[in-house]
């Protein structure tokens, strides 16, 4: 096993962390960026395909930020004598890098100068282009500039090191953008946030072998389930949906079965199946979402999901109101209209248990909740 150190990206961090455990089971968490786990080589090619991961580092140790500038020195050397007993053969680079907010004069270049020399003096040689170990140093300060909000407190400053891991290549989601498919709509999950969404309803121990999509609008959510070879099941009311799912899978030479069929009768469909993840991305924005029909379509498929796979998970994101994103309790939140206290005893009498409600801000009015539910038996 393997001790990882997993830096997420600046982007809702409380997110980044809730996919690591998804992904990986128990992690640590060192500051809300920042969570540390023992790993196996296979969960680095899961780690692969995540939509927040910035970096994974083959963990060295951790430390509060030294207050004098001697002991920082300290500090570099204690890192720089790590350094030459753990980096592999070959030169080395010493990089420094930092994430939050921090104090200007906190100077990275200060760091890779001194832990550059003292590697450098046990005769290894310095490569700044290409080299084949890479010290990777994190300062982390605080994480109060996110927007959205954040369970983990932290005031400090945490040094992190490591070494960079190789083996882990971060996902590219450019090349694939709503704008840049054949059929495109202006309301179109973006890729990231659809990966996302996949990779909360991971279950450790338990293999995705099936997204089911009801609302698949221009196919996001089932191109993400293919580009990671898991079988799709697609479907949308709207036969243009439909069609357009089907052209951007063909696009990116990628499989998938997409019918059109009304989502609160999904198990005549698709039937009783295994491992599956419920994932989907309802309309929204619009005012029949607060309806009572269209309460009843959510809850519907919550009821067809149970009968296709009662070990599924399902994984969604649902319109809010901004007072979600500062309620201090998910009760109290409006979701689709409603309070959210009473669309969690709903969901609960139809057999789900909610594991995750966290908040998005989509833009400065429009926030979404993402709902994640386990089976509750």
């Amino acid at each position: 096993m393997l001790s990882l150190a997993l830096v997420g990206m600046g982007w809702h961090s409380w997110l980044f962390r809730e996919e690591m455990s998804a992904l990986l089971g128990d992690v640590s968490t060192l500051h809300p960026r920042i969570v540390t786990c023992d790993a196996g080589d296979e969960d680095i090619s899961k780690l692969s395909g995540s939509a927040l991961l910035d970096e994974v580092l083959l963990l060295g140790g951790h430390s509060r930020f030294p207050d004098s500038s001697e002991l920082q020195d300290l500090l570099c050397k204690k890192i720089g004598d790590w350094g030459i007993q753990n980096i592999g053969e070959g030169d080395f680079a010493v990089r420094t890098r930092k994430i939050g907010e921090l104090p200007n004069s906190i100077s990275s270049r200060r760091f890779e100068e001194v832990v550059g020399r003292v590697v450098s003096s046990s005769g290894r040689e310095v490569n700044l282009e290409s080299p084949s170990n890479e010290i990777t140093i994190i300062i982390a300060g605080s994480n109060k500039g996110d927007s959205h909000p954040e369970p983990f407190g932290f005031r400090d400053i945490m040094v992190v090191w490591g070494l960079s891991v190789r083996d882990w290549s971060k996902e590219d989601f450019s090349g694939r953008s709503p704008t840049e498919r054949p059929y495109f709509k202006p309301v179109s999950l973006e890729p990231r946030q659809a990966r996302l969404l996949i990779s909360l309803s991971n279950i450790p121990g338990r293999e995705i072998g099936t997204v089911v999509d009801p609302f698949c609008g221009t196919g996001g959510i089932a191109i993400e389930a293919a580009l990671q070879d898991i079988e799709v099941l697609a479907s949308d009311l709207d036969s243009r949906m439909v069609e357009g799912t089907r052209e951007n899978l063909r696009w990116l030479e990628k499989d998938g079965i997409v019918k059109k069929w009304d989502a609160s009768e999904l198990s005549k469909l698709w039937g009783e199946r295994q491992d599956c993840s419920f994932v989907f991305d309802p309309p929204y924005g619009r005012s029949s979402w607060k309806s009572d029909d269209s309460l009843e379509i959510f809850l519907s498929v919550l009821r067809e999901a149970k009968k296709i796979d009662g070990r599924g998970v399902v994984s969604t994101m649902l319109p809010s109101g901004p007072d979600s994103l500062t309620s201090e309790s998910a009760d109290d939140s409006i979701v689709m209209g409603r309070k959210w206290s009473e669309l969690l005893g709903k969901i609960g009498d139809i057999g789900w248990n909610v594991h995750l409600f966290c908040p998005v801000r989509v833009h400065k009015s429009l926030v979404r909740v993402i709902v994640v539910c386990h089976p509750a038996d």
